[in-house]
């Protein structure tokens, strides 16, 4: 038991194995009424940002208005009245209502491109050691759900949804690409150990042109926050202005959702924003957070051409890594990305996957066949459009 007053859910029992019982929460209020449960889970499951309650609280608020139909689907499972494990779902269907196709995903994810949050390491929520029996649950309740297609994405690859005696066998696992990570254990001095001979060489060198341009590093607190990540926006829009790009920050809810998870928390250091400035003004900005002993980079904004110095982001990176590393941080990841200088300031990387599956319903095959006779009719027009070539040696008679 956890030894706090027990939570009461207006909800059934979905199933039940005389030792857990798992409800699926279908509403708001059903949701907010297990807020200390679901902290203390997240807490003892070492989970991942994206899966703390307040990233999904507010990422619900901001962008369910970009689905149509959108509800929760958030999946519990209990022994007695202590919260076990969790999975965090929501269907929501067709923008544009097409075959009325259904989808089942996991909570900040499913938006338009321009506007996705992207978050990683998502997994099921479940106590250590509770995790295969979490699993075998939360499968059992999503068989139960009313959907046409299911998509999880960027899961951690060793998370016990995945494990082939508890996944679906009609479930289709694919790649989702690696996070580098930077480990801290022991120190800085210990992090530069484990890079490469040149990698170490590297890193000395941009911390000392740090010093000769007399640079200022400060991870921003308080009221400065705003300031900060207004900095953050300009750097990294004038860089992708510059590359014809239009970078994240032009979406409005993108823009929001962040907005709404520095004022909560910032005053307690989950959010860090780490500014590096000259003499001219700030350089470089990063943005991340803190979930036990791992830093989670997220965004950044930096300037290219800073005068004196040859990557202001890189040495951003060391510089926040050190100041970390003095705050017992053990594990510094960049999440997911194939950036050169991710792979140069990592030790090792971890990988995610994605699972997919497709219901044999009357909308799932109306909707897959037209998607595979558009794919037909877009190859044929490729293939008409080429020039036609002509053997020139068999229409002039020769061998």
């Amino acid at each position: 038991m956890t030894g706090r007053e027990p939570t009461t859910i207006d909800a059934a029992p979905l199933t039940a194995d005389g030792r857990a019982t798992a409800l699926v929460i279908e509403d708001e209020a059903g949701w907010d009424a297990i807020a200390r449960d679901w902290a203390f889970l997240h807490a003892r499951a070492r989970a991942a940002t994206p899966l703390d309650r307040v990233w999904l609280r507010t990422w619900w608020r901001v962008y369910r208005s970009a689905f149509h139909e959108p509800a929760l689907r958030i999946v519990t499972i209990w022994r007695s009245r202590e919260l076990v494990g969790a999975l965090p779902l929501f269907v929501h269907g067709e923008s544009r209502r097409r075959f009325g196709v259904r989808h089942l995903r996991m909570l900040s994810t499913g938006e338009a491109e321009f506007e996705e949050t992207c978050p990683d390491h998502l997994n099921l929520l479940a106590l250590p050691g509770e995790e295969e029996l979490c699993a075998t649950h939360a499968w059992q309740a999503i068989d139960r759900m009313s959907w046409d297609h299911l998509e999880l994405l960027d899961l951690d690859d060793r998370s016990a949804l995945l494990a082939g005696n508890v996944a679906p066998s009609t479930a289709r696992r694919f790649p989702r690409g690696t996070c580098p990570v930077a480990d801290l254990t022991g120190g800085f001095e210990s992090y530069l150990r484990r890079l490469s001979s040149n990698g170490r060489a590297q890193a000395r060198r941009l911390l000392r042109e740090g010093e000769r341009a007399c640079v200022q590093f400060e991870m921003v607190r308080g009221d400065c926050a705003t300031d900060a990540f207004c900095d953050l926006i300009l750097l990294h829009q004038n860089r992708w202005e510059r590359a014809s790009k239009p970078g994240v920050f032009v979406a409005q809810r993108f823009v929001e959702f962040h907005r709404a998870l520095l004022a909560k928390w910032t005053p307690t250091d989950r959010a860090v924003l780490a500014r590096l400035s000259i003499a001219s003004g700030p350089v470089a900005v990063l943005y991340g957070f803190v979930t036990g002993s791992t830093f989670e980079f997220y965004q950044s904004g930096v300037m290219l051409d800073a005068p004196g110095l040859r990557s202001a982001g890189n040495l951003c990176h060391l510089l926040l890594m050190k100041a970390l590393a003095e705050r017992g941080i053990a594990t510094y990841d960049f999440l997911r990305g194939a950036a050169a200088y991710k792979k140069r300031l990592a030790t090792h990387e971890t990988r995610l996957s994605g699972i997919e599956m497709w219901r044999p319903t009357l909308r799932t095959t109306a909707l897959r066949s037209a998607q595979l006779a558009l794919c037909a009719v877009r190859a044929a027009c490729r293939r008409w459009s080429r020039p036609l070539t002509i053997d020139r040696d068999i229409v002039g008679g020769e061998r």
